[in-house]
């Protein structure tokens, strides 16, 4: 039986639409943001732009510790209070130039405004490791919280959004223990680039295209672009538990968001979809007011999956 989308399109302010527009003029953000060549230039490019000073900052209140969970390194994030339920994080990046500070805003903000503690994921990225490592990671992560008996979520950014989605349906396959939960934020879903938003919406992301595929190919080498694993818009949706979707309405992969939001809910799973008037990909990074919007209906709807857990265990 098919679900519904409980789909929201969610006005900005002019103010933030002058600045995604000085964005892309902006010819020096948009090199680094896109800096192309050897990989060790597009993590600096990267570790640049965290320390951009419109990059949203780590907010106050937040313990960050370092840890591991499965054999895979990460840090632990929590607020005062925070109960035993793990939403695992995972950053974005393309799954090549990433990393735990790229990241560590949005899950410490989660961490907080959830109640629960986050484990942020330092999953192994090409070229020197490329497909499948980063869902061997991840599933490693998640099982073994699950063999320890834990709740857990999955919460991911980009490439992390399409982690969560290939983990969950991996946990499936081979009948291990699932989140209880899964959030997308500008999940990329369809490495092969197919969606019509690469066309309709180019000139009005930061993303290109171009860019992806430089992306991808590191990443993925001569492996197929649609495995499922890879690429889990093209993967079975039955029996995952409700994912919620925040996307911006300008981004080059929001047609594979909503794809994958249709394919799920097609399944019979619940979806929440927020779409968030032109934003480009990665907003939830930077000082909109819409980032600010939108990582409080993360929060908000993790929080509510959780306490509905804890209800349905009592």
């Amino acid at each position: 039986m098919s679900a519904k989308i409980i789909r929201t399109d969610i006005p900005v302010t002019d103010g933030d639409i002058e600045v995604v527009r000085k964005m892309l003029e902006d010819v020096k953000f948009a090199q680094s943001y896109r800096a192309s060549g050897d990989i060790a230039a597009l993590r600096a490019a990267t570790a640049k732009m965290v320390q951009n000073p419109f990059f949203r900052p780590v907010p106050a209140g937040a313990a960050v510790e370092p840890g591991a969970l499965g054999g895979v390194e990460g840090e632990w994030i929590s607020g005062p209070d925070a109960s035993d339920d793990v939403l695992v994080f995972f950053h974005g990046g393309g799954y090549i130039r990433g990393s735990l500070d790229l990241g560590r805003a949005n899950a410490a903000e989660i961490a907080l405004g959830s109640g629960c503690r986050v484990f942020a994921t330092a999953y192994r990225q090409a070229p020197e490791n490329p497909f499948p490592a980063a869902v061997e990671d991840a599933v490693a992560v998640a099982s073994a919280l699950g063999a320890e008996g834990r709740r857990f979520a999955l919460v991911g950014e980009s490439a992390g959004g399409g982690l969560v989605l290939s983990t969950a349906m991996t946990l499936r396959d081979q009948g291990r223990p699932m989140p209880f939960a899964i959030s997308c934020i500008s999940p990329f879903v369809d490495l092969t680039l197919s969606g019509e938003s690469w066309d309709f919406n180019a000139g009005k992301d930061i993303a290109t295209r171009e860019m992806g595929n430089d992306m991808i190919a590191l990443y993925m080498g001569d492996a197929d672009r649609a495995d499922w694993r890879a690429s889990p818009v093209f993967g079975r949706f039955d029996d995952l538990p409700p994912i919620h979707v925040i996307v911006g309405a300008s981004e080059g992969l929001f047609s594979e968001a909503l794809s994958a939001s249709e394919r799920a809910a097609s399944a019979g799973c619940p979806v929440t979809m927020d779409v968030f008037a032109e934003m480009p990909h990665g907003f939830t990074k930077y000082r909109f007011d819409a980032a600010g919007q939108a990582m409080a209906r993360v929060t908000r709807w993790l929080a509510t999956r959780a306490k509905e857990g804890e209800e349905t265990s009592a």
